[in-house]
């Protein structure tokens, strides 16, 4: 009885893992991380939706020309709450073109607020209990990047940040 009690509970956890893989869960946040920058790269916004939890906020960063005509620096920024489904796919499908990811890996998962004090200025309290995850979007005249921040719990996508 014992040779069937551990049969049956190997053969339990066997398919428990298999449904966690086919329905997408992801078991470490890099994991998670690397899922949500396929599906924004390949404009998947359904599967992006099931990697993401409401409310999500998204924050786009501009650059301008800096006033002493050297270099660049922040410019306006546009944030916005997407409470909704709807509100999700609306804007998603707008800009998920737009944000494409260069890099394949988190370029680093050690990343604390400090060290976007100035770009996330006035919406700390949106990114304060998140894991943050720095990837880069590319480079022109400056260099571009995303920053997500995922659920400490579920690993899911709660915050964008995009310049």
């Amino acid at each position: 009885m014992n040779t069937s009690l551990n049969f049956l509970l190997t053969f339990l956890l066997f398919v428990s893992s298999i449904t966690a893989c086919v329905s997408g869960e992801y078991h470490s946040p890099v994991e998670h991380v690397s899922a949500i920058r396929l599906s924004i790269n390949n404009n998947n916004i359904k599967k992006l939706r099931t990697l993401a939890t409401l409310p999500l906020f998204f924050q786009e960063q501009e650059w301008s020309s800096a006033t002493d005509g050297y270099g660049f620096v922040l410019g306006d920024s546009k944030q916005i709450e997407l409470a909704t489904n709807e509100e999700f796919e609306q804007h998603f499908r707008a800009r998920i073109e737009s944000i494409h990811i260069k890099g394949e890996k988190v370029l680093s998962n050690d990343i604390t607020l400090d060290m976007f004090a100035e770009e996330l200025k006035g919406t700390k309290k949106y990114w304060m209990s998140l894991n943050l995850y720095l990837l880069k979007r590319g480079e022109g005249d400056v260099e571009h990047i995303v920053l997500l921040g995922l659920d400490k719990n579920t690993n899911k996508l709660r915050a964008i940040y995009v310049n």
